[in-house]
């Protein structure tokens, strides 16, 4: 059977191997996300009143063991706390590394970001010790890792117009009305599950808009807003915040239409999104960026 492969990623600490030795992984348990259960109980008849509609965190296991042999460490034999101490740095509360796998039988590779949460050490002999790390993934959420750690994004252009109807001279005639605006871009999610983004809007342009399926965003209320060449507006559908330049303290959020939407209708749902980006007025080198990682349950 083909050895399970995982990894830790951490911008500081850098990349480690955790199914090469000396560190072997016996197995994982990838548990799934605990359901935030929202309910009460019917009064006067059988049964409940449920409204759960969110996911919380989920728990992910590795099981190692520790070899005696360093052969992707410089080829050096290794001690065991030599090898215990290089791991437990990445379980530390103050980090969130990236946790990678691929299981056996396949090339597609799942990532979480995580927070270690135990990692005792068994030793039973002076070989071999097992050394169990358990994680928390806070978000609950898995996303595809094949191609990388790092979000995919995707670059629109603006595109503001709408296509006219048309008129033809038939026995009957028939008017076609407006068709959708043209402009919009396809973007895949090929999660299994609505995935947050982050947006960024680069000026020149006043009062834009975003549009994802049939939900809009505009900022045309409260006096909107107006981009300088080199300025930016930062959208982040998790943290459901609207930040001038990106920065805290800077928020635009009250010259947006957010009465208008709610911040689950504008996830990325899973397969085909269309997506669009306008504004009232705006130069050549106005554009928006959409970043976002596909979601797995």
């Amino acid at each position: 059977m083909a050895e399970i492969q995982v990894q830790l990623h951490d911008d500081q600490l850098g990349v480690l191997e955790l199914g090469c030795d000396p560190y072997v992984v016996t197995g994982i348990q990838i548990g799934s996300p605990a359901v935030r259960v929202v309910s009460r109980v019917r009064s006067v008849a059988d049964g409940t009143f449920d409204f759960s509609r969110y996911l919380g965190a989920r728990a992910i296991t590795v099981a190692t063991r520790l070899r005696n042999a360093g052969q992707c460490l410089n080829d050096d034999p290794q001690s065991m706390q030599d090898l215990i101490d290089r791991v437990v740095p990445y379980m530390s509360p103050r980090r969130r590394p990236v946790l990678v796998w691929r299981l056996p039988g396949g090339d597609t590779v799942r990532g979480a970001e995580v927070r270690g949460d135990s990692w005792p050490v068994a030793v039973e002999g002076p070989k071999f010790p097992v050394l169990p790390l358990s994680f928390v993934c806070p978000s609950g959420e898995l996303y595809d890792a094949t191609a990388g750690i790092e979000p995919l994004c995707v670059d629109i252009s603006p595109a503001s117009d709408t296509e006219a109807g048309r008129t033809y001279d038939l026995t009957f005639d028939r008017s076609y009305p407006p068709g959708q605006p043209i402009g919009g871009r396809w973007v895949t999610n090929p999660g299994n599950a609505p995935t947050h983004w982050t947006l960024t809007i680069f000026g020149a342009c006043t009062n834009p808009f975003f549009q994802i399926n049939d939900h809009t965003m505009e900022w045309n209320v409260n006096g909107g807003v107006t981009l300088l060449g080199g300025q930016s507006l930062v959208v982040d559908s998790r943290e459901r915040t609207m930040l001038f330049n990106g920065e805290v303290g800077e928020s635009r959020y009250d010259r947006s239409n957010y009465q208008e939407w709610t911040w689950d209708d504008l996830l990325l749902h899973p397969g085909q999104n269309t997506v669009r980006f306008g504004a009232a007025s705006l130069s050549p080198q106005a554009m928006a960026r959409l970043c976002y990682r596909p979601v797995y349950l």
